[in-house]
């Protein structure tokens, strides 16, 4: 019975370990702060910001503030951050940093009617972003 205990509060003490997983200080550096995609007719900005303890960043769409920012959750996995996606509120989004330049990929998901991703792949689109500042 205690042997049973300890592995209980073991388990159980690692999953809340795990919870409390902080981003490494490198990829927070990388890309937190403020970035633009700039063309000739419009410009579009994202706003990139981690809390201390938390283990995911936040990631404001401002777009080109024209309409409301969106906050998103964006979890990083290996040097990516990504956002899944979620129905009627986004599609899959990836940020990658190279070069001090954000890529950002997006991917259409497409939906089937009982808000099931139908597997297949709809358009993507990759966008070069460059930082106009960093940490706040």
């Amino acid at each position: 019975m205690k042997l049973l205990t300890f592995i209980l509060l073991f388990l159980v003490s690692g999953i809340c370990n795990a919870q409390d997983h902080e981003i490494p200080q490198n990829i927070q550096s990388d890309f937190e702060g403020v970035w633009m995609y700039k063309t000739e007719y419009f410009t579009n900005s994202i706003d990139i910001r981690f809390e201390k303890g938390k283990n995911f960043a936040t990631f404001t769409d401002i777009g080109t503030g024209e309409a409301p920012p969106k906050t998103l959750k964006a979890t990083v996995k290996g040097n990516l951050l990504i956002i899944p996606a979620q129905q009627h509120q986004n599609d899959y989004v990836e940020a990658e940093v190279i070069k001090g330049k954000l890529y950002l990929r997006t991917r259409q998901v497409l939906w089937d009617k009982q808000g099931n991703t139908t597997g297949n792949k709809g358009s993507s689109d990759q966008r070069i972003f460059k930082r106009i500042t960093k940490k706040r």
